[in-house]
């Protein structure tokens, strides 16, 4: 009798100990419950009950360049694999973020326009009733559909929309960036995430926080007017159908050579014929590009004509030898952008074989120059940049966009949330190799300055506050870019390099995917 005494006394009191540990005492509720499910464990691994949902997406779009209109139509299919039955689904809408009345942490001016005008909807077949308020409900950048019929686990659903958009010069990490340039992202109706933490995501999206998507499947034909090339997220598939025999040529060369071959140039453009085989002969008087990709967060796309093309390859796996196309796209115009692809594929190299140290991981990696003064935007093998008139600036900033390949695309991570976890890895990389091939550039001090001047001060956040609720610009920057940059770089100082390193590959290989 004793003996179960003591027994229950120990129970007792280690559950008692367990509700009072101020670890678990200060863990939120959702990831709690996460750990209660299974899907996560307090010792950093994915939980065996682990999950997450999946979408395929088949989509025409068509761009009117005498409009400045995309014109699309989807059909996704897609995949509960959540052990939860779902009675709605959120559709993300992010053009709405130019529409009147909408809020949004970015200034256009007179950009406003209709937003995303949804010209219809089905879901299994069954057209929504955009005036039923039982079956509808938007807000902001986030449309709400209640199913007809619920969907449950290990089942999928189909759902088709017709759409389409002005494509603002007043850009937001898209848009028109000139007479013959665009950038074409956050622009299909795209169903929200919904994971094992939150449930939907529901964060509007008003143009700071960025990225948190599924892994999907894309199969994309995008339509022309004549004369315009076009650059996208996976594989062109009938670039033999679209490309001349000079610009296959040329790019076959560069997809299999170290050295830096032009695919083609401005000049090229004179005589379109010369870069594209059959331009507008068809009866539209359109050129269609087929692209898929596979297992990727997103899909984007450039639409240029005037430009040069410069690319060449190298090998990412010394053990099989895969060899990654990287190429850079520009105008004659660019003030430092001629050596793009030098620097693209520098930076490509040193992050297969020196930090993160793991082979990159998608076929291609295009940067394209959008020909403003700075900054950028990443996406899935494609990058929209800035072009500074500092040649370091540039090379540095091309090595940043390309890094988000690992961080957050490689690794899923959410960004809306918590983007120290993939911008203070951008900004923590290039630090190496800057010293690598800019010895004289001060990039770390610099971060040390700007954190000097918010540190200690009610502008500087935690770092556990969500991203999305930093609306303050200098805070945001701090809190995502520079302080966790600088911390990633103290962590690396106090392990060494080499458990440095093995810690960054254990997260990697637990988390990627």
């Amino acid at each position: 009798m004793k003996r179960l005494f003591v027994i229950i006394l120990v129970v007792t009191n280690s559950f008692i100990l367990l509700s009072q540990n101020p670890v678990n005492s200060m863990l939120p509720v959702e990831v709690k419950k996460a750990y209660q499910n299974g899907t996560r464990t307090l010792s950093g691994v994915p939980g065996p009950n682990y999950w997450q949902n999946h979408a395929r997406y088949q989509i025409n779009v068509e761009l009117k360049v005498e409009e400045d209109l995309l014109i699309g139509e989807e059909k996704v299919t897609y995949f509960n694999n959540s052990p939860d039955t779902l009675k709605r689904l959120v559709i993300r809408l992010y053009p709405n973020i130019y529409k009147k009345g909408n809020p949004r942490q970015w200034p256009i001016g007179d950009g406003i326009n209709d937003g995303m005008v949804i010209n219809s909807l089905s879901i299994n077949g069954d057209s929504i009733d955009w005036n039923n308020r039982e079956a509808v409900y938007l807000f902001s950048t986030n449309l709400s559909v209640f199913l007809p019929e619920p969907l449950a686990p290990g089942d999928s659903l189909e759902m088709e929309a017709g759409w389409q958009f002005e494509v603002s010069d007043r850009t937001i990490r898209m848009g028109k960036y000139g007479s013959n340039a665009y950038f074409i992202a956050y622009w299909y109706p795209q169903i929200a995430v919904y994971d094992d933490i939150d449930g939907w995501d529901e964060i509007e999206y008003l143009g700071a926080v960025e990225f948190y998507n599924d892994f999907n499947d894309y199969d994309v034909h995008i339509s022309t007017p004549p004369g315009y090339v076009v650059w996208a997220t996976g594989e062109l598939v009938n670039e033999r159908d679209m490309f001349s025999d000079y610009v296959l040529k040329n790019l076959m060369t560069a997809r299999v050579s170290s050295k830096i071959t032009r695919i083609f140039s401005v000049e090229d453009f004179k005589k379109t014929r010369k870069i594209i085989r059959h331009d507008g002969i068809n009866a539209f008087h359109t050129n269609t590009w087929y692209f898929t990709a596979v297992h990727v967060p997103d899909f984007t796309f450039a639409v240029r004509r005037d430009v040069n093309w410069d690319g060449s390859s190298l090998v990412v796996d010394e053990t099989t030898q895969r060899r990654v196309f990287v190429d850079a796209v520009y105008a004659d115009s660019a003030r430092t952008y001629q050596n793009a692809a030098r620097w693209a594929r520098a930076s490509v190299e040193y992050m297969s074989f020196e930090l993160p140290g793991v082979p990159f991981p998608y076929e291609h990696m295009t940067t394209v120059s959008n020909d403003r003064m700075g900054g950028g935007m990443e996406s899935p093998m494609m990058a929209n940049n800035g072009d500074p008139k500092d040649s370091t600036d540039a090379a540095l900033t091309i090595f940043h966009e390309i890094s988000h390949t690992y961080f957050p695309f490689f690794m899923g991570t959410n960004e809306r949330k918590y983007a120290w976890m993939d911008e203070g890895w951008a900004a923590f990389l290039p630090m190496g190799f800057g010293e690598k091939y800019f010895p004289e550039y001060p990039y770390r001090k610099r971060f040390v300055e700007r954190f000097e001047g918010t540190n200690g001060t009610e502008r500087e956040a935690t770092l556990i506050t969500l991203s999305y609720n930093l609306g303050d610009y200098d805070s945001y920057r701090v809190h995502a870019y520079v302080r966790s940059a600088l911390a990633y770089y103290f962590l690396r100082n106090a392990l060494g390099d080499s458990v440095f390193k093995v810690a960054l590959h254990t997260y990697m290989k637990r988390w990627y995917g």
